[in-house]
């Protein structure tokens, strides 16, 4: 099932080399032209690393800019009713209404918003976890992924830092050698 992502999401991934996962987890991304060009053509002109990255993925069809569930009078009012969340955002949650798929967005004001909308949207840490129970990812590429989008200014709450790792810690495969079949 695809999912409708806002920039954070895909900009982290890029940054530390794991924007697959999202492939991997959802085949296809939709991301409404706001979040394009916030990740895309205003990551380019500052130079940033992720946003090749990210280009790429949408020149190969697997991230689609999609703006066919986005009234503009609907963006206005969302960005009205909360100031702090912002088009790129908004227009993510609207995408996601409307294409009926998982949100994924990290800012706080963005996920409260679409949780009074009726999504439950995931973050980034989310995708990471997923990843490991999945087996894309084992146990210590996991921390690694954490560890350098803290490196690289990642901003989270440190009791969900503190939970994520743990929950990292306790993950058990389902195949796992310690648990051998009867």
């Amino acid at each position: 099932m695809p999912a409708a992502a806002d920039t954070s999401v895909l900009v982290w991934l890029a940054m530390i080399g794991r924007l697959s996962l999202l492939r991997d987890q959802y085949q296809e991304i939709l991301i409404p032209s706001e979040v394009y060009h916030e990740a895309v053509e205003e990551g380019l002109r500052e130079g940033y690393s992720d946003a090749p990255i990210i280009k790429d993925a949408v020149d190969k069809g697997w991230i689609r800019v999609t703006d066919a569930h986005i009234a503009p009078a609907e963006l206005d009012r969302l960005t009205g009713y909360m100031p702090d969340v912002h088009r790129g955002e908004a227009a993510a949650i609207l995408t996601a209404l409307g294409a009926r798929v998982p949100l994924l967005i990290d800012e706080t004001s963005g996920r409260e918003l679409a949780e009074v909308l009726g999504l439950k949207p995931h973050g980034t840490l989310h995708v990471i976890l997923a990843a490991l129970r999945r087996g894309e990812i084992t146990k210590e590429e996991a921390k690694e992924a954490l560890g350098a989008m803290i490196t690289k200014g990642f901003r989270v709450d440190p009791r969900l830092l503190a939970r994520t790792i743990a929950e990292i810690d306790a993950y058990r495969p389902r195949n796992s050698q310690d648990h051998p079949r009867p």
